[in-house]
C-alpha cells in the first residue's frame, strides 16, 4: 500500500471517529463551544442576585459558600444537562437547582460580586472554584491543584500544577463514563466497530476483482 495513501486513510479514520464521538456526546456542538467560552468568561451576574445578597449582608465568605452548596446540590453534567461537560448560565443553574462545580462557582462568584467581596477564579484539571481571603485549602481546592488563577482585577496567572493524578483520573472516569446514560454508551461504542470495519476494507485493483470473481463463480 502506498505510504501517502496509508497516512491519509488513517488520518481520515481518526477524523471520522472523532466526529462520531462529538456527535454522540454533543448532538448540538454549540453547547460544547459555548461552555469553553464560558469557562474563560464565566457569566457571573450579580445584579440578578441583589436581593439575596442583601439578605446575606455581613455574612463571611465561608458562610456564603455553605449556602451555595445547599442551594445547588452536587450532580454531574450528564445527570443535569445530558452532556458530559457543560458550563451553564447562572439562570440555568438556578432553574435546575443542582449542578457541579461550575454551577456552584457561578452562584458563589455572583453573590460575592453583588456584595463587593474580592475573589479569585481557580481552575484545575478537573475543577473550578472560588478563592477568597482566608479560604482554607482542601484536598481538591489548593495551590498544588490550581493551574489557572484569575484575580479580582482580571489578571491571569498560569502555573504548572502538581495534581493528584489518581484522584483526577477517578474524577474524570466517574464524571464522564460511569454516570453516562446507558443508551449513549451503546451508541458511542457501537459506532466504532462499524467505522473501523469500513476503513479496514482495502480498495481492490482489477486483478483482485478478477480473482474474487473467479472464486465466486
Amino acid at each position: 500500500m502506498d505510504k501517502k495513501y496509508f497516512i491519509k486513510k488513517h488520518l481520515l479514520l481518526l477524523f471520522v471517529a472523532a466526529a462520531w464521538t462529538l456527535l454522540v456526546l454533543y448532538p448540538n456542538p454549540i453547547h460544547l463551544f459555548s461552555s469553553i467560552y464560558r469557562l474563560k468568561n464565566p457569566p457571573v451576574m450579580p445584579i440578578q442576585l441583589s436581593d439575596l445578597a442583601l439578605e446575606l449582608e455581613g455574612a463571611a465568605p465561608h458562610e456564603i459558600e455553605q449556602l451555595v452548596y445547599k442551594r445547588i446540590p452536587y450532580q454531574f453534567d450528564w445527570e443535569v444537562y445530558n452532556m458530559p461537560w457543560y458550563f451553564p448560565t447562572l439562570e440555568e443553574a438556578l432553574q435546575r437547582e443542582s449542578g457541579d462545580c461550575k454551577a456552584r462557582y457561578l452562584l458563589f462568584a455572583s453573590l460575592l460580586e453583588g456584595m463587593e467581596i474580592p475573589y479569585q477564579k481557580n481552575i484545575s484539571l478537573t475543577h473550578i472554584w472560588v478563592g477568597y481571603e482566608g479560604k482554607a485549602e482542601s484536598r481538591l481546592e489548593n495551590s498544588s491543584e490550581s493551574m489557572i488563577m484569575v484575580d479580582e482585577y482580571g489578571r491571569a496567572r498560569i502555573t504548572l500544577p502538581r495534581p493528584n493524578l489518581e484522584r483526577s483520573k477517578q474524577s474524570f472516569v466517574r464524571g464522564f463514563w460511569e454516570v453516562m446514560p446507558a443508551d449513549r454508551k451503546v451508541m458511542l461504542l457501537g459506532g466504532y466497530p462499524l467505522i473501523f470495519g469500513i476503513f479496514a476494507l482495502r480498495p481492490l485493483n482489477g486483478q483482485h476483482y478478477k480473482k474474487r470473481f473467479f472464486f465466486l463463480a
